[in-house]
């Protein structure tokens, strides 16, 4: 009996001892990067363009971009970042305030199975029309793929057709009223 327990203690021993050596194996593994998180310098850029676009900061927001950095809006064609801030700006230019709330937004940094660095964020972007006081309020997506710490591709989507139709409506009025006028 004394010679039975010996050996099972014995085999517990080197179960005990191959357990430990698994955990230590998988513990000593070498990492990878994250594949997933919601904080990273990148995850920083990308507020910091939300905050340059905020404040009209322009000079500071193409800053965030790589010089051959591609830009797709509401589109499959690309522009450049020059091309988009115009179209930007030209939209702008119809609001007396604008900008993206810090109600609901949400970031998260993916490396995808490329090895490729993606940000996405949700956002709300809201707006005063200066034409009518109209308060608009528009949600967006946008994702931007990062190389070097720089954005090198910006996909975004967002609704304008209340912004279109808010600029149509404000714009008849002026043509009703401009009307008036001169049968007046």
């Amino acid at each position: 009996m004394g010679l039975l327990i010996n050996q099972n203690t014995l085999k517990m021993k080197k179960l005990s001892f191959l357990v430990l050596a698994l955990f230590v194996f998988i513990a000593c593994q070498q990492k990878g990067p994250e594949r997933y998180t919601n904080a990273s310098t990148e995850i920083d850029v990308v507020k910091a363009l939300l905050k340059d676009y905020n404040a009209g900061n322009w000079e500071s927001w193409v800053s965030h971009y790589a010089d051959t950095a591609k830009v797709y809006h509401n589109s499959l064609e690309s522009t450049t970042v020059s091309e988009a801030l115009e179209g930007l700006k030209a939209n702008l230019a119809a609001t007396s305030s604008y900008g993206f709330t810090d109600k609901d937004m949400f970031h998260e940094m993916v490396i995808d199975d490329d090895n490729e660095t993606w940000v996405n964020l949700w956002a709300t972007w809201e707006g005063t029309l200066s034409g009518n006081n109209q308060k608009l309020v528009i949600p967006v997506h946008l994702t931007t793929q990062f190389v070097n710490g720089k954005i090198v591709k910006e996909y975004a989507y967002y609704n304008l057709s209340e912004f279109v139709l808010a600029i149509q409506d404000i714009e008849a009025a002026k043509m009703a009223e401009e009307s008036e006028d001169g049968e007046n």
